[in-house]
């Protein structure tokens, strides 16, 4: 099942992620050299929530699909991602053998259907909302003919025991 949470950080933090997040984006072209496996766009090592700045935003992220699942959960991943829209940023994937993943708009136009591209259809989300959704379901970014800079954060959580 999936779920979409609407107003999950308050703008100010919001608008700090995506600035804290600009300098640790890393080109996909160069990432598919370091790992030997397609990268997209641009996105963030994995790790990002070792970095102070993240912490928080994170953490309240996780609380929030937590409290949204009413299940106990451990991050495992997360990272960011900037694409434009273009064709050639969708790659289809899912994020097995995690349990859940979630997706946090922090930058989407308003005019533009944003959201994440399921093998069953689309799920719209505004800025600033959150899509959870088992681990295990194929997803993309949806293509868009405005080319603008949509940033998003993907999470990969498990149950704890």
């Amino acid at each position: 099942m999936k779920h979409i949470v609407k107003n999950v950080l308050t703008n100010k933090e919001r608008k700090k992620l995506i600035e804290d997040c600009k300098p640790h984006l890393i080109d996909g072209k160069e990432l598919e050299k370091k790992y030997d496996r397609p990268f997209p766009a641009k996105q963030t090592q994995e790790d990002i929530y070792l970095i102070p700045c993240f912490r928080e935003p994170i953490n309240k992220i996780l609380i929030t699909t937590s409290k949204t699942l009413r299940q106990s959960l451990v991050l495992k991943r997360v990272w960011i991602n900037c694409t434009s829209g273009k064709k050639e940023d969708v790659l289809w994937h899912n994020h097995i053998p995690m349990e859940w993943s979630c997706v946090y708009y922090m930058k989407t136009l308003p005019f533009v259907d944003s959201g994440t591209l399921f093998k069953d259809g689309f799920m719209r989300a505004p800025q600033n909302s959150l899509i959870i959704f088992p681990a295990n379901l194929d997803h993309c970014p949806p293509t868009s003919p405005f080319r603008f800079k949509r940033y998003s954060m993907a999470l990969d959580l498990v149950r704890t025991s």
